[in-house]
């Protein structure tokens, strides 16, 4: 299931950046993030959950999350009008590095020396990916890169924020919030009185609102679907299997996006983008199992 998940997103991911050059991202996310909200609203009460959805008051810790789960989001497919696919993917593995390094910080966990080792291990991978000094860095990759940041400190509040409210209703709200952000920038970006084509990023910012083709009015609002569909797989996924050995599957997201990024651009991965991944994704796994040795080691005494 969580593989289907990765699948769905990479497709969904690999179609939105294609459409990047024609439509701004403002455009994209409103249109993605109605059809997926209208899809969850109709899944809840298909379900027996309206009520509850109804009486459920957001707090400000799920509010904060939704808010967060948007500006990441919205940085990462930015950045993808500017970035190969397969370039802006190997940088988000870092992103159970990142949470791995935050723990502390944010929910007062006490790191120990070998996730510093595979955070460190992970940096240094990321750093290959973006290739610095070699005449060919974008700085898009560090969008990616807040991107990933943001999505570490969303997933890290996910624990806190769910033992008070539904899951359904947590990904309502942060369908909510992936509409709001939309609409916003639509205020102040649709009319394409501040566009800047200056770099492809900041041109899918700033574009202005444009009428689609009854085609492209579609396949915006398949994202829709394709996201709603994503989100029902991976809470799934995550629900009949421990997250320490599900989580490894989203590694799959790779190949997807060398597959997408070769058939719709003709992108093939460099020796920097898969030397790197290899070093984030060792990092990841090496401290997935360190840490399952770690908990069997507290079971068995």
């Amino acid at each position: 299931m969580l593989s289907l998940a990765v699948a769905v997103t990479a497709l969904q991911d690999a179609f939105i950046k294609d459409l990047s050059q024609s439509y701004p991202v403002h455009q994209m996310q409103t249109f993605r993030a109605g059809a997926a909200l209208a899809l969850i609203f109709g899944w809840i009460a298909a379900n027996g959950g309206l009520t509850l959805l109804l009486r459920t008051r957001p707090s400000g810790l799920l509010l904060l999350r939704a808010a967060i789960l948007s500006l990441a989001s919205l940085s990462f497919y930015i950045s993808l009008a500017a970035m190969e696919f397969a370039d802006a993917v190997a940088i988000y593995f870092s992103m159970p590095l990142m949470v791995a390094a935050l723990s502390r910080l944010v929910i007062g966990e006490r790191v120990p020396p070998w996730r510093w080792t595979a955070v460190g291990v992970g940096f240094i991978g990321v750093v290959i990916v973006q290739h610095p000094g070699v005449g060919v860095f974008e700085p898009a990759s560090l969008l990616v890169l807040f991107a990933t940041l943001c999505y570490a400190l969303g997933l890290m509040l996910t624990r806190p924020v769910g033992m008070r409210v539904n899951s359904a209703v947590m990904s309502f709200w942060q369908l909510v919030g992936f509409l709001v952000t939309g609409l916003l920038l639509s205020l102040v970006f649709g009319s394409g009185a501040f566009h800047d084509a200056a770099h492809p990023s900041l041109s899918y910012l700033t574009g202005g609102w444009i009428t689609p083709t009854l085609l492209d009015a579609g396949k915006l609002l398949g994202f829709g679907a394709l996201a709603a569909l994503a989100s029902i797989l991976y809470t799934a996924g995550y629900k009949v299997a421990a997250p320490s050995f599900v989580a490894p599957f989203e590694y799959s997201a790779l190949i997807w996006a060398s597959l997408w990024g070769y058939v719709m651009w003709g992108d093939i991965p460099g020796v920097s983008t898969l030397g790197g991944a290899a070093l984030i994704v060792a990092a990841g796994l090496w401290m997935i199992a360190r840490e399952a040795r770690q908990k069997s080691g507290i079971r068995d005494q």
